[in-house]
């Protein structure tokens, strides 16, 4: 009889450490933050920083005059509150930016050093296929590594 010998196991801990991790979300649906929080825990390590980005869009100049003058700030510490709420106890700094969801994220991304974005993509449509989506954008144009959360 001839035997074969298992290879040995991998540690994946060892293989995906990430010091600087992201975690997008969207500001009108952070339904899944926590499983993006499980998977960017599962990819650091004990002194790996963890950060929350949601992007607000941008207000046409046309509306911006109707507004109160605070919406913006207003706008965004709720948006904050709401993602607070969602983590319950945890504490990850949460930032909030407005522009184009992509183009802030993978700007953030290089500005702060990250080297690991954690962002969910809803199943692809008939829409992504002419428009594309805000993970399809930001793994296109990260420098860092993008893990796909479903």
């Amino acid at each position: 009889p001839s035997y074969r010998l298992a290879p040995p196991p991998i540690n994946l801990r060892a293989l995906t450490m990430y010091k600087s991790i992201l975690i997008t979300t969207a500001a009108d649906n952070n339904s899944n933050v926590l499983q993006k929080i499980e998977v960017a825990r599962k990819l650091a390590d004990e002194d790996s920083t963890i950060q929350i980005i949601s992007v607000m869009e941008r207000i046409p100049p046309y509306i911006t005059p109707s507004l109160p003058s605070d919406y913006r700030e207003t706008t965004a510490q709720r948006i904050k509150d709401g993602i607070r709420k969602k983590i319950g106890g945890e504490h990850y700094e949460i930032h909030v930016v407005e522009g184009n969801a992509a183009h802030q994220v993978v700007k953030f991304a290089k500005r702060n050093g990250i080297d690991c974005i954690v962002i969910s993509s809803n199943r692809p449509g008939f829409p992504d296929h002419f428009m594309g989506s805000t993970a399809l954008n930001v793994v296109r144009q990260a420098a860092c590594t993008v893990t796909v959360v479903r």
